[in-house]
């Protein structure tokens, strides 16, 4: 219900300068459908998961529904645009399971195509990284779907434009007056070099991140990285306790992702991606994870525990990317655990067909496996 009062809020105050008298103004719609099965296949020797405690259903079912509206008119001078996106979700299953947020909701102005301003709630895309974005404090990519439709945040954003590059500056209210937070960005952007800094004051912690991206005729190679006093992590003690990250001695800890793509040729490509999380387990914090399971299943991750974290696959697409296929590997050099995700997707006009599965390779596991079919379809 908040969340229908805020987005009206916001709808309104968008609503105010395109309804404008004199005004020319664009609308554009769009539905989107999802649809996607889901068959589980529990470990039933799964040391995390002992006698289905999680109490997991072997199948479930979930239908999203993603109205979309963007507007927009130039009001003197000043570029106003809209952009609103709910989601309206039905587990298929469940009784009484519908609910319905806005992803995104904001109105944005632009003047003179160098200074814009931003009120509403807006995805964040930050950082370089295929996978992870350490750099993104608030959301992070779901690395097991192709397309990123998270959740947004609410803030304020003003972005200046230069000849090569933009100066950002964000301002993310709280409900509390402690938890007020505020960022500067600076991108830079080149022929073939991007980069960018950032600062962070969150919530009376500070972050500073960097990204930089090398584009080669053939390969692009990227870094990306954050050094942070805080955590949102927990570590483990010598008795299996959970040590949670207030209790632990406030420090910058860093985070690293870098990678490499490679296109062999229109058809083919592969990519590599490590990360590095000096917050997460240790070699030696990991046995103790083990060996008190399954009471502190708590801080449990399905793709990675450890602090050294190693992502590849490769891709096979025909020259319209019509057809896609693609094997991925997600493997903890600390902990073994071990995910190969075969990929198969097909797009034809507005339609597409998704097939995906996990396969479990450790005894860290809660599934030997699941599959996937997500259909999707826009209007």
């Amino acid at each position: 219900m908040k969340s229908v009062k805020y987005g009206m809020s916001i709808l309104l105050f968008s609503l105010l300068p395109l309804l404008s008298n004199g005004q020319s103004t664009v609308w554009d719609y769009q539905l989107i459908v999802e649809l996607k099965n889901q068959y589980n296949h529990p470990d039933k020797a799964s040391i995390i998961n002992k006698d289905n405690r999680m109490k997991i259903d072997k199948l479930s079912s979930l239908t999203e529904l993603y109205p979309v509206v963007t507007a927009g008119n130039d009001w003197g001078g000043l570029l106003n645009t809209l952009q609103a996106e709910g989601n309206l979700t039905n587990y298929n299953f469940d009784k009484d399971s519908v609910r319905f947020t806005f992803r995104e909701l904001y109105t944005r102005f632009s003047w003179k195509g160098s200074h814009h301003w931003t009120v509403g709630k807006k995805r964040l895309d930050w950082g370089t990284g295929m996978l992870w974005n350490p750099t993104n404090f608030y959301i992070q990519k779901d690395p097991f779907r192709t397309q990123n439709r998270l959740e947004g945040i609410f803030q304020l954003n003003y972005t200046c434009l230069f000849t090569t590059g933009s100066l950002d500056v964000y301002v993310f209210p709280g409900k509390k007056a402690e938890d007020f937070s505020y960022s500067l960005k600076y991108n830079y952007t080149g022929k073939r070099i991007d980069a960018s800094v950032s600062f962070l004051e969150y919530t009376r912690y500070q972050q500073i991140g960097y990204d930089i991206s090398y584009g080669g005729d053939r390969f692009i190679t990227y870094a990306e990285g954050v050094f942070r006093n805080y955590s949102k992590s927990y570590r483990v003690g010598k008795e299996g306790e959970l040590i949670p990250p207030r209790n632990r001695a406030a420090r910058f800890y860093p985070e690293i992702v870098s990678g490499v793509s490679y296109a062999f040729n229109a058809s083919l490509g592969a990519r590599l991606e490590y990360r590095f999380r000096e917050d997460f387990l240790s070699r030696e914090e990991v046995a103790d994870f083990k060996k008190y399971l399954p009471q502190n299943s708590i801080i449990y991750d399905p793709v990675s525990i450890g602090k050294h974290t190693l992502y590849a696959s490769a891709e096979i697409k025909d020259i319209y990317d019509r057809l896609n296929m693609q094997v991925r590997t997600f493997f903890d050099l600390f902990s073994n655990q071990l995910i190969v995700s075969p990929l198969f997707v097909w797009k034809k006009n507005n339609f597409q067909i998704e097939l995906s599965s996990m396969i479990f390779a450790n005894s860290l596991a809660v599934f030997d496996s699941q599959t996937a079919l997500l259909l999707s379809c826009h209007f």
